[in-house]
């Protein structure tokens, strides 16, 4: 017998990060908050004003209340730092939290049947918690483990402030219905800090209508491109030591920076201390322009800090493999990006801060063109397998229904 169809419910989700920001969050909370409009369910969205990676990126405020492609955005007219700070980024998640409290009993936002909340931002979760109706459902989508990220990176307060957010973290998400995260060490790591909750896999998806493979250029300088946020957790001060070497002994290679984040003047200022001729910046490429500038790259830079390894995942590989691309990843064993490439076998992982491993695979990949090519095929053939937008957005709604018939 068939299971009857769930109804449709409408959802209230609640996340800092929405369009117009282009990388980060953002982009993945509006193809979600979009792709549930499109099939018959109705969503609220609760957020801010666009700030992410930088506030002042975005041109002012937008308007308080707008529909964008279906889905109504709620915005709350918080305050949010200028750069980036541990102490700036707490006050901002309180304000957060603050506003979105005010909202609901001002009933600017209706508490709801489904509520879906992003953290990072565990006090967005415990906005959620409060926006649940008694006979609804909360799903919490973990894309940063906010505790691992404060003990291992050397965030203000060190080990001390990760334990508090450890115990704010265990307290709020063992009140939820359902978690979903990136990957399958994300899950490992909330249990560890004693997170009870059922723990689903979400992976971040790539859509693949708007993402495919072009030819290389012919006749152009090799570029091997890092993109995306230039943040604490990337790991990029290994591309200053990458490039000092390149210098050296390979400046054909130009190596690209695209994007924007709280490290871009401190990285500007290693590359102008070394007298680094074969770096330059870039800003971020619009959306409309991400797939013809994905194949500007022969090569990607994928550097990650190893204590943030476990407590997050870099969306943009997805993209970048999508585009039949390969890249080269800094990372340990057993962490998620090395088990992506056991099980996609589509690009080199190198031991994190080993230069010359770096440089090594750099050079291999920039100077093989047939195995670059080969590892870029399988790349698209594995995100069309297991990445591919229709695919995880509709096993996710599928979820989201086996949740609501409970």
């Amino acid at each position: 017998m068939s299971r009857a169809a769930a109804p449709a419910t409408g959802v209230l989700f609640i996340t800092p990060y929405y369009r117009p920001e282009i990388i980060g969050s953002g982009p993945f909370c509006a193809d979600l908050a979009e792709w549930l409009a499109a099939h018959a369910r109705p969503v609220t969205v609760l957020t801010t004003h666009p700030h992410y990676p930088l506030r002042d990126a975005f041109g002012g405020r937008r308007a308080a209340r707008e529909t964008i492609d279906g889905v109504a955005v709620e915005r709350l007219g918080i305050w949010t730092p200028r750069k980036r700070s541990t102490a700036g980024r707490i006050a901002s998640e309180v304000l957060f939290l603050l506003a979105g409290l005010w909202a609901l009993l001002r009933g600017r936002v209706a508490r709801a049947r489904l509520v879906l909340s992003l953290c990072p931002s565990i006090l967005g979760a415990a906005l959620g918690i409060l926006a649940t109706r008694r006979d609804g459902h909360h799903v919490v989508i973990v894309h940063d483990i906010q505790s691992g990220l404060a003990t291992g990176l050397g965030m203000a307060g060190g080990t001390w402030l990760g334990r508090a957010i450890a115990w704010c973290e265990r307290s709020i998400l063992n009140r939820v219905d359902l978690i979903a995260v990136l990957s399958g060490e994300m899950r490992h790591r909330l249990r560890a800090i004693g997170v009870r909750t059922p723990i689903e896999v979400m992976p971040i998806w790539a859509d693949t209508d708007a993402v495919f493979p072009l030819p290389e250029p012919e006749g152009e300088p090799a570029q091997v491109i890092y993109s995306g946020n230039l943040g604490r957790k990337q790991g990029l001060g290994q591309i200053v030591e990458l490039a000092l070497e390149l210098n050296q002994r390979r400046p054909d290679v130009q190596i690209v920076i695209r994007g924007n984040g709280g490290e871009r003047d401190a990285l500007a200022r290693l590359v102008r201390a070394q007298s680094l001729t074969n770096v330059r910046f870039a800003d971020l490429l619009p959306p409309a322009a991400l797939n013809e500038g994905l194949s500007r790259g022969r090569l990607y830079l994928v550097p990650q800090a190893p204590a943030a390894a476990d407590c997050a995942v870099p969306s943009k590989v997805f993209n970048i493999m999508a585009a039949g691309r390969s890249f080269v990843a800094t990372a340990a064993e057993g962490t998620s990006l090395w088990n992506l490439q056991q099980a996609s076998e589509a690009f080199v992982c190198v031991p994190p801060n080993d230069t010359a491993a770096f440089v090594a695979a750099v050079l291999r990949l920039v100077d093989d063109t047939p195995l670059r090519r080969e590892l870029g095929a399988r790349a698209q053939r594995f995100i069309l397998r297991h990445h591919a937008k229709q695919k995880v957005l509709g096993d996710f709604t599928r979820l989201l229904d086996d949740l609501q018939r409970g």
